[in-house]
């Protein structure tokens, strides 16, 4: 209890850090112009567009949970990948898309699959961000983010590829954070797919993060900003990446900080960064999230009722 309540004190600190530097960016004028200008009609397209994008992700995590002759429908795994995005509000790292699980279970059953379900989709969805994230920094030439990045694909791909050799112990003491845990041998059969499987799923997360990027470049047609779809493609992945930081609320703050400086780059202004990069923030997580939430309330509304 105590450390939870010192990890929660570091995050709100580091969280008002950010705050402080983004307050020194902003130009409050320039803000409110920006905001009564905004055309809500491409937010709404964006808004539309991304939860086409979730429905890949969900559609990724159904295929690799049915893949032994299961029958999770896409609609359920959809709901499922919901209660994943309420949680990461809470909980760092994105590790929101591991305790999913346990909700994905109290729903539908198949708890162990559940978990190591969700563990093989996030590897696999990482490793294909990292991926990106290398070619990324290498052309924007961020050399040592596209070091880091090329090292950490090869870290996620090791368990999709050769599921013997990895310390299944240590995976475990990171599931602990979120009071879960998997024996080895059921972790190494979530990891068994066939070469093909593993291809197609692969090519569908670079094809859902490719997904990311027209949102978000349709999203900045919402705000008086000139990028290219172009320059999106390269920095996204790295903005991804940065959102993987684990010591603020959803990474609030690092992700609008690294938005201003890319785009201070292209000559866009600090301020119209910021903007752009929280209203991201709440069509990517915080309106999903809730949705998320309702389903993680109803839940426990009909387990109380019961």
């Amino acid at each position: 209890m105590r450390t939870e309540r010192i990890q929660l004190f570091m995050r709100l600190a580091i969280l008002v850090l950010f705050g402080v530097v983004l307050y020194k960016i902003l130009d409050v004028k320039l803000l409110r112009e920006a905001i009564r200008n905004v055309r809500l009609e491409i937010v709404g397209a964006a808004l539309l567009l991304y939860f086409g994008n979730i429905a890949i992700r969900a559609y990724r995590w159904q295929i690799i949970f049915n893949k032994d002759g299961k029958r999770l429908a896409l609609h359920e795994a959809y709901l499922v990948t919901l209660t994943g995005i309420a949680l990461n509000l809470v909980i760092p790292a994105t590790l929101g898309d591991i305790a999913r699980s346990y909700y994905g279970y109290k729903l539908y059953g198949g708890k162990e699959e559940m978990l190591s379900t969700t563990l093989v989709d996030k590897m696999f969805a990482l490793c294909s961000l990292f991926l990106i994230g290398a070619v990324s920094g290498y052309l924007v030439q961020q050399y040592v983010l596209c070091l880091v990045s090329l090292c950490s694909a090869a870290l996620t791909f090791i368990p999709i590829a050769f599921p013997r050799i990895v310390p299944w112990e240590s995976v475990n003491t990171l599931l602990r954070v979120v009071k879960k845990s998997l024996d080895r041998e059921k972790l190494l059969k979530a990891f068994t797919l066939s070469p093909l499987l593993k291809s197609g799923i692969l090519t569908l997360s670079v094809g859902a993060w490719f997904g990311t990027c027209v949102y978000f470049y349709i999203l900045c047609l919402a705000f008086p900003v000139t990028v290219s779809f172009k320059y999106i493609l390269l920095i996204m992945p790295i903005l991804t990446i940065v959102r993987l930081f684990p010591f603020t609320i959803n990474a609030l703050g690092p992700t609008e900080v690294a938005v201003a400086y890319f785009f201070g780059k292209i000559g866009i202004q600090p301020t119209l960064a910021v903007l752009i990069s929280l209203t991201s923030n709440v069509i990517s997580s915080v309106i999903p999230g809730v949705l998320g939430l309702g389903i993680i309330l109803l839940y426990e509304y009909a387990n109380k009722s019961r």
